[in-house]
């Protein structure tokens, strides 16, 4: 590849992206889409470096370190804060794109973009559809289903997946040269799939511990707990919202795991009902249903 993207893998993407920017055939609208903690707005900061960058996204100029540093001007970035992005801070981004630009582009760069309320997707469509001259907007969003159809039709919609352990493995063995095999292995099992969470967990002590705890409470859960102590477990969970997200996906990962080693028929189709209502819970919780009474239903199904 031409530019230094900084980022452990989806060559094929940042491929056809480097051919859009060396053609000159820039698309006003891109829509990153794929799995959290997969380096998808770390792709998009990069390729607002490569637009505005006099010297081929050097990383060392002021305008590669204003990018990086989250302070150049014609550089707009909305980071997830866990908040809807509501009317008024559409119609602020707005007004700051038809300002004067001093760079190459105006770029806006928006993390999930599903966060943006139906108000908001609304009084944005109209720039989207006429933007300022030389705007270029990069979102990213968990899947295309979040984005209101009316929005993704008019981007270029570039779909990114989870890393296969060895291209994964590779890379951090490389980042991390003194680490050993078996808590790399380890990592790869925590992180399924997503560089920026093993990333996180290599550099983190802390957060390897927990996830490796809700790893083990789920082995718990499985194999020895009883009922009551099951739906007491998930009683607990449910108070800590910021965590019931990363326990369902260890919960499906561990359960393939199961289905692929056990030659039970009925084991197979067990975990196959549990991956299942899992997968459920996970979509009903993005609506707001009570995430407790989820977690006790799966736990039934135990």
């Amino acid at each position: 590849m031409f530019y230094n993207w900084n980022v452990i893998g989806h060559e094929k993407n940042l491929l056809l992206l480097e051919s859009d920017i060396k053609s000159g055939n820039i698309h006003h609208a891109y829509l990153f889409a794929g799995p959290s903690k997969i380096g998808k707005f770390r792709i998009a900061r990069s390729m607002a470096g490569i637009l505005q960058c006099p010297n081929n996204f050097c990383h060392t100029c002021p305008t590669c370190v204003q990018i990086e540093r989250h302070y150049h001007i014609d550089t707009i970035e909305l980071k997830d804060d866990g908040e809807s992005i509501k009317i008024d801070a559409v119609r602020e981004i707005i007004e700051r794109l038809n300002m004067t630009g001093q760079g190459t582009y105006k770029v806006l760069l928006l993390q999930n973009i599903g966060r943006m309320t139906d108000e908001a997707n609304s009084c944005f469509l109209k720039t989207l559809e006429e933007p300022p001259p030389k705007t270029i907007f990069i979102f990213t969003a968990g899947q295309i289903q979040d984005v209101m159809p009316t929005i993704a039709s008019r981007m270029r919609i570039i779909n990114f997946k989870k890393l296969p352990d060895d291209i994964l493995k590779d890379a951090l063995k490389k980042r991390y040269p003194d680490t050993e095999d078996e808590v790399l292995d380890q990592v790869l099992l925590l992180s399924l799939g997503r560089s920026g969470t093993a990333i996180q967990l290599l550099s983190k002590p802390e957060t390897f511990q927990e996830l490796r705890g809700i790893y083990r409470n789920i082995q718990f859960l499985d194999e020895k707990a009883s009922v009551s102590a099951r739906l007491t477990s998930m009683q607990e969970l449910s108070k800590t919202p910021e965590k019931i997200n990363t326990f369902l996906s260890l919960l499906v990962y561990f359960f393939r795991q199961k289905m692929l080693k056990t030659n039970s028929f009925e084991e197979k189709m067990r975990a196959a009902n549990i991956i299942k209502e899992t997968q459920r819970a996970m979509n009903l919780m993005e609506r707001n249903v009570n995430p407790r009474l989820l977690l006790e239903n799966i736990m039934l199904k135990i």
